[in-house]
């Protein structure tokens, strides 16, 4: 099989555009050699050539045919800079260049040596320069960190913009417990000198494939995998294309990323199927579909991130990133910069420019997770930008247009905080184009099951141990239990479980209900709740009605109302009349009654156009 590096290098690079003025072997010593290094010539035209460097000297670079390496630019001198080599130390000097010499974004001073690390880009009119390992050297290739290599894609980004030159972003996953030995060495293999390879975490590697069209890209992935699945390792090698995928590093990083997990669990699809989610799967279909804007309401823990990853792979925008953002798990400067982005200089440590979340998510949808705890000061910015559909950066006086579709949730009461002044009114009404509320996992105890073997099956797979079963006993415990933490507090049982179970089965002393807090009795079952409709909170001024309440530190007892199956409007709209009248028309009672919330009540009391009564 001919050399990989070789062959990519044909196709990647048709021709050449500097010519080299001789260069020398490496010398041995100790009957060592010394590690070869070369500077890779890139032109504006899409053109390459690698010049391998002297053990030690000057290389000169420019126009002149007197020049050790001719470049055939015309923003550059007769006798533009000099590379000089002691040793393994490199530098370089610009020897009075009309257009000047850059290593990286720093101007490099008149006659004044600057030093150069491997990976540095030279900057040289419309050339960069890139110094490098060469090939057949015996020094092994370098495995740079996240930081490097974000680095050097923004470089890559600028440079992509200037020229037009394509290039890739690969992210190789691998599946846990994998030997990554093997992974790496078939990687050094057959990347390229002039790629860079990083590691993104302990199953994840990333690359930067310099100049490299889309078709090629798929080629090398697709030997990625194959020569990895020869050696029995199964990986997923997803790309993301310059400038058809992305513009910027993040839009990159971020199609990367998503494209190389897929978006739901396939053993997870089967629970969904079954589930709540299953229950709402028309209506989301359906709004997926459309570009309006979604809330998913629920409670802490009840899958509202899945229920947002359903609407993004079946929406039209399915191809393009899908970019998270926790609202709650950030300081309000840092939520300003990684929202909006930030310009270079806009605060201590912004070294360079960044985009924000919405720009990285152009053409896809952006997720903000938590939106009840963002700041009021954001809010207000926020609501700029859904109804400007522009972004302004931190520090920066011109927005940029973006197109994203928006996706927000919360397990807050919104009309509450609306009450309370703490969540923006007009707010409310941009993200609120459609709402979607996921009940409770005490209101789906029949998902209990499902989802119990589910994780009981992806704990015994991330763990390496054989599957195990679930015992019926631990089930009836299980489904007793109010799970205040729902779905999430599941797992972790399901987890501590696996972890204490020695045997083939999971029994009830496995279950640690000393730590699931209080098991109650199996509640009747409910009406199916509402669980989605179409939000329309529109504050009106009506009569003030007094509503009666029950007698204080006595607990109403209240059985459903005997009313016909909700199969027409007709229907469901006399359960909910005979819910209100049955609880004196207090609506959260009524709601607690019918199984939903109480904005899905209020809901449906503009829908069907009964009055709303208020408090004295």
């Amino acid at each position: 099989m001919p050399d990989h590096d070789d062959r990519a290098t044909e196709a990647r690079i048709p021709s050449a555009s500097a010519t080299v003025s001789g260069s020398s072997a490496p010398t041995s010593i100790d009957g060592r050699h010394r590690p070869r290094y070369a500077l890779l010539v890139m032109s504006d035209r899409a053109t390459a050539a690698l010049f391998t460097l002297p053990d030690e000297g000057e290389v000169t670079l420019g126009r002149s045919d007197t020049c050790s390496l001719r470049i055939d630019d015309p923003l550059l001198s007769r006798v533009h800079a000099i590379v000089r080599r002691t040793g393994d130390q490199f530098e370089v000097v610009d020897r009075g260049s009309m257009n000047g010499t850059w290593v990286g974004n720093d101007r490099v001073a008149l006659n004044t040596p600057h030093p150069l690390g491997i990976g540095d880009v030279i900057k040289l009119g419309k050339t960069n320069v890139v110094l490098q390992f060469a090939a057949g050297g015996t020094r092994p290739r370098r495995v740079w960190s996240h930081g490097y290599f974000e680095a050097r894609l923004e470089d890559e980004c600028a440079r992509a913009a200037q020229g037009g030159r394509p290039f890739a972003v690969a992210r190789v996953h691998a599946p846990a417990k994998s030997p990554m030995e093997k992974v790496e060495r078939t990687l050094v293999e057959l990347l390229r000198a002039v790629d860079v390879l990083a590691t993104y975490s302990d199953e994840e590697y990333e690359v930067l494939l310099v100049e490299t069209a889309p078709n090629v890209a798929q080629a090398l992935a697709a030997e990625i995998e194959s020569r990895l699945l020869v050696e029995g390792v199964r990986v997923k090698v997803a790309l993301a294309c310059y400038p058809q995928d992305g513009r910027t590093p993040e839009s990159l990083v971020a199609r990367a990323g998503q494209t190389g997990k897929s978006g739901t669990d396939p053993a997870a699809k089967n629970v969904i199927r079954e589930g709540a989610l299953a229950r709402l799967e028309p209506l989301v279909n359906k709004v997926a579909a459309s570009n309006i804007s979604v809330l998913v309401l629920g409670e802490t823990g009840v899958g509202k991130e899945v229920l947002a990853r359903m609407i993004h792979e079946r929406s039209p925008r399915a191809d393009k990133p899908l970019v998270c953002l926790n609202c709650a798990s950030l300081s309000e400067s840092l939520l300003e910069s990684e929202l909006f982005g930030h310009e270079k200089g806009a605060f201590t440590g912004a070294v360079t420019a960044k985009a924000g979340l919405l720009e990285s998510a152009g053409g896809g949808t952006a997720f903000l997770d938590e939106v009840g705890e963002m700041p009021l000061s954001l809010q207000a910015k926020l609501l700029r930008v859904l109804e400007q559909r522009e972004v302004l950066r931190v520090g920066a006086v011109t927005p940029r247009a973006i197109d994203v579709r928006f996706v927000a949730a919360t397990n807050r009461d919104l009309h509450h905080e609306i009450s309370a002044g703490r969540f923006r009114q007009d707010l409310y009404f941009r993200l609120n184009g459609f709402a979607i509320v996921i009940p409770p996992l005490r209101e789906r105890t029949e998902e209990i099951e499902a989802l119990a073997k589910h994780f009981v099956a992806l704990a015994c797979k991330q763990s390496g141990r054989r599957p195990i079963g679930i015992g019926s006993d631990a089930l009836e415990v299980l489904r007793s239990y109010e799970w205040p933490g729902n779905i999430r507090e599941l797992k972790n049982v399901i987890d501590r479980a696996v972890l204490l179970c020695s045997g083939g089965t999971i029994t009830t002393a496995h279950v640690a209900r000393d730590q699931m807090g209080r098991v109650v009795e199996r509640a009747k079952p409910k009406p199916d709740p509402v669980s989605i409709y179409d939000a329309s909170f529109e504050p009106t001024v009506s009569t003030k009605v007094d509503i009666p309440r029950p007698p204080q530190g006595r607990e109403v007892t209240m059985a459903p109302p005997p009313v016909a199956p909700a199969v027409a409007e007709g229907g469901e709209r006399a359960r909910v009349v005979a819910a209100l009248e049955q609880c004196a028309w207090n609506q959260t009672a009524a709601a607690k009654l019918l199984g939903v919330s109480r904005q899905t009540l209020v809901n449906r009391l503009e829908e069907y156009n009964l009055p709303r009564p208020r408090k004295k």
